[in-house]
C-alpha cells in the first residue's frame, strides 16, 4: 500500500492530490457502473419487446387458418390462385419467425456473456425484421380470414339456428298436451334436425363448406317447417278434432230432425255431402299425422263453410216448410170465402144490374170469375205438390205466396166491385130512409099547422110547404124509375133536406111564438077588469095576432105584463117550453 502511494505520489506530488485523483477515479468507476446497468436494463427490454414481438406473430393462427384455406381451395377452384400466393407469403412469414427465433438464441447468449453493446445492435435488427414479419401476418391473416369468411359466416348462421332450433325443442317438451296426437310427428322432427346438425359438423370438419352450406340450408327449411308445424297444430288439431266434428254432429242432427218431420230434402243429397266432408276431414287428419300442414286449414275451412251452407240450407227448407203449413189453410179458406163473396155478389148484381143501370159491370164480373177459377186451379195443383212432398218446401212456400200474392190482387179488385154495387143499393137505402123521415116532417108542420089554426099565416108558408111536398114528391117519382139515376137522387135528397128541415124550423118558431102569445094574453086577462091600461095593451096585441103580427103581439103583451109582475116573462117563456 506504501508503495502505490509513494507512486501515486511521483505523479500527484502531494497527499491532497492524491485523494483528489482516487475519488475521480471512484466517481469513474460508479458512473462506468450505472452506465453499464442501464445499457444492460435497456437491452433486456428490447429483448422482451422482441420476443413479445416474436409471440404475437406466433399467437395468429396462421398454420390452422392455411389448412382451411388450402383444404376450401381444393373444393372452390375459384379461390385456388389467392390460397397459392398466400402459401408462399406463409413460407416466409414462417421463415422469417424460425430466424427471428435462432437469432433470440443467440442475443440471449450475448447477454449472458456479457456481451450487451453486441446484443444491443443485434435487438434492433432483430426488433424491425420482427415488426416487418409482424406486418406480413397480419395482412396474410386478412387474406386468409377473407378466404375463410365463408366458413364464418356458415358458423356464425348455424349458431343462430340452434339457438332457434334450442328454443323450439324447449316449447315442444313443455306444451305437448296442446299438440295432441301432432307431438309424435314434431318430436321425429327434432329428431331429424339434430341429424342434420352433426352431418354439418361433419362437413365442417372436413372443410367440405359448400356441402356444409346446403346442409345447412336444409336445417333452416327445416327448423321453419318445424315453426310452421308449431304454430299451426294447435288450430289445425282443433279445427280437426273439434269444431269440424261437433258441425258435422249438428248438421246431422239438424238433417234428422228435419226429416223426422216430414220436411223434403232429398235434393240436397245431406247424407252424400256429409260422408264427402266426412272423407276429406279423415284424409286432411291424415296429413296432420304425417305432418304435412300445407293446404290442411284451407281444406276444413272449406268443410267447414259446406257443413254451414248445408245446415243452413236444412234449415231454410224446415222454415219453408212450418211457414207453409201454418199459413197455406188460410190460403184455401180465403179462396174458399173468395167464391162464396163472389157468388152473392154476382146474385146481387142479377137483381139490381137494371135497377142500377150496372150492366157495364158484368165485364169486370166475369174477369173475376176466371180469376177466381184459375185461383182454384193453383190452389189444387199447391195442395197436391204439397201431399205429394216431392218439391221442396222452399219452392212450394215461393209458389205459396205467388198464389196469396193473386189472391190478394183478385180480392182488392172483388172489393172494389162489391164496394161499387153496395153502394149504390145502399145509396137508395138511405134515400128512401130520408125521404120517410121528410114525409114524417111534413106532417108533423102539417099537424101543427092545422092544430094551432093561427088566425093568419103568410103566403109563403104555404107556397114553402108546398114546395117541400113537390120535392118529396120528385123524390118518390126518382126512386120509382128504373134505372136509379142515383147522382141525381143524392142531389135531390140533399136539397130536399136543407128545405125541409128550415121550414120546420120556421114553423115551429112560429107556433111557438104563436103559443106564447096567446099564454101571455091569458096571463094578462085576469088584470083586465082592474086595470084599464092592461085591457087597452092586451086588446092591442089581440089584434095584432089576428093580422098575423105574432112578434109585435108578443112584445106588446109582454110589456104590458111586465108593468105590473115585472120577471114575468122568464116564466111565461118557460110555460110555453113546457107546452
Amino acid at each position: 500500500m506504501d508503495q502505490i502511494r509513494e507512486f501515486l505520489n511521483q505523479f500527484t506530488g502531494s497527499d491532497s492530490m492524491l485523494f483528489i485523483v482516487i475519488g475521480v477515479c471512484i466517481l469513474l468507476l460508479i458512473l462506468i457502473i450505472i452506465v453499464t446497468f442501464f445499457s444492460r436494463k435497456k437491452v433486456k427490454l428490447m429483448q422482451n419487446e422482441a420476443e413479445t414481438l416474436y409471440t404475437s406473430i406466433k399467437s395468429i393462427s396462421l398454420p390452422f387458418k392455411m389448412n382451411k384455406a388450402e383444404s376450401l381451395a381444393r373444393v372452390n377452384t375459384t379461390i385456388k390462385e389467392a390460397v397459392e400466393k398466400s402459401r408462399v407469403q406463409f413460407e416466409s412469414v414462417q421463415e422469417c419467425l424460425k430466424e427471428c427465433s435462432s437469432e433470440l438464441g443467440e442475443i440471449d447468449d450475448l447477454i449472458y456473456v456479457h456481451k450487451t453493446k453486441a446484443a444491443k445492435v443485434q435487438l434492433v435488427s432483430l426488433i424491425e425484421k420482427l415488426h416487418g414479419c409482424e406486418s406480413e401476418a397480419n395482412t396474410l391473416n386478412a387474406v386468409l380470414d377473407s378466404i375463410l369468411e365463408q366458413q364464418s359466416t356458415q358458423r356464425e348462421q348455424i349458431i343462430r339456428l340452434q339457438n332457434r332450433f334450442r328454443v323450439n325443442k324447449g316449447v315442444i317438451a313443455s306444451n305437448r298436451e296442446i299438440y295432441n296426437s301432432g307431438i309424435e310427428v314434431l318430436e321425429d322432427r327434432v329428431l331429424t334436425i339434430e341429424k342434420m346438425f352433426s352431418t354439418f359438423e361433419e362437413w365442417m370438419y372436413a372443410s367440405e363448406f359448400s356441402k356444409a352450406a346446403k346442409q345447412q340450408e336444409e336445417i333452416s327449411e327445416a327448423i321453419d317447417e318445424l315453426e310452421l308445424l308449431m304454430k299451426e297444430y294447435p288450430a289445425l288439431y282443433e279445427e280437426a278434432k273439434l269444431t269440424l266434428p261437433k258441425a258435422i254432429d249438428e248438421t246431422s242432427y239438424v238433417y234428422s230432425q228435419a226429416r223426422n218431420k216430414g220436411v223434403y230434402l232429398e235434393h240436397l243429397e245431406v247424407s252424400k255431402n256429409l260422408e264427402i266432408i266426412s272423407g276429406t276431414l279423415k284424409d286432411d287428419l291424415n296429413q296432420l299425422s304425417e305432418g304435412r300442414v300445407d293446404h290442411i286449414m284451407d281444406s276444413l275451412l272449406e268443410s267447414r263453410k259446406r257443413l254451414t251452407q248445408l245446415k243452413e240450407q236444412v234449415i231454410h227448407e224446415e222454415k219453408a216448410y212450418d211457414e207453409l203449413r201454418s199459413n197455406v189453410q188460410f190460403l184455401y179458406d180465403q179462396i174458399d170465402h173468395l167464391e162464396k163473396q163472389r157468388i152473392m155478389l154476382k146474385e146481387l148484381y142479377e137483381k139490381k144490374k137494371e135497377r142500377f143501370g150496372l150492366n157495364d159491370m158484368s165485364v169486370q164480373l166475369e174477369m173475376i170469375d176466371q180469376e177466381v177459377k184459375k185461383l182454384f186451379e193453383d190452389r189444387e195443383t199447391l195442395k197436391g205438390c204439397i201431399l205429394e212432398k216431392t218439391i221442396p218446401a222452399t219452392t212450394l212456400l215461393l209458389s205459396y205466396k205467388d198464389l196469396s200474392a193473386d189472391t190478394n190482387e183478385v180480392c182488392d179488385r172483388f172489393e172494389k166491385i162489391k164496394e161499387q154495387l153496395e153502394s149504390a143499393c145502399s145509396d137508395e137505402i138511405r134515400a128512401q130512409k130520408q125521404l120517410l123521415k121528410l114525409q114524417l116532417i111534413l106532417n108533423e108542420i102539417h099537424v101543427k099547422m092545422n092544430k094551432k089554426r093561427l088566425p093568419s099565416v103568410s103566403m109563403t108558408y104555404s107556397d114553402d110547404y108546398h114546395k117541400a111536398e113537390m120535392m118529396v114528391a120528385d123524390i118518390v117519382h126518382i126512386l120509382n124509375v128504373s134505372p136509379l139515376d142515383i147522382d141525381v137522387l143524392n142531389v135531390k135528397i140533399k136539397e130536399s133536406i136543407d128545405f125541409i128541415y128550415t121550414l120546420y124550423n120556421s114553423v115551429n118558431n112560429l107556433v111557438g111564438m104563436a103559443t106564447m102569445v096567446e099564454n101571455t094574453i091569458v096571463f094578462g086577462n085576469r088584470y083586465r077588469s082592474t086595470n084599464a091600461e092592461i085591457d087597452s095593451e092586451l086588446t092591442r096585441a089581440e089584434l095584432c095576432f089576428r093580422n098575423g103580427q105574432y112578434t109585435k103581439a108578443l112584445k106588446i103583451a109582454i110589456s104590458a105584463i111586465e108593468k105590473i109582475h115585472p120577471g114575468s116573462y122568464e116564466k111565461l117563456l118557460r110555460k110555453s117550453q113546457g107546452v
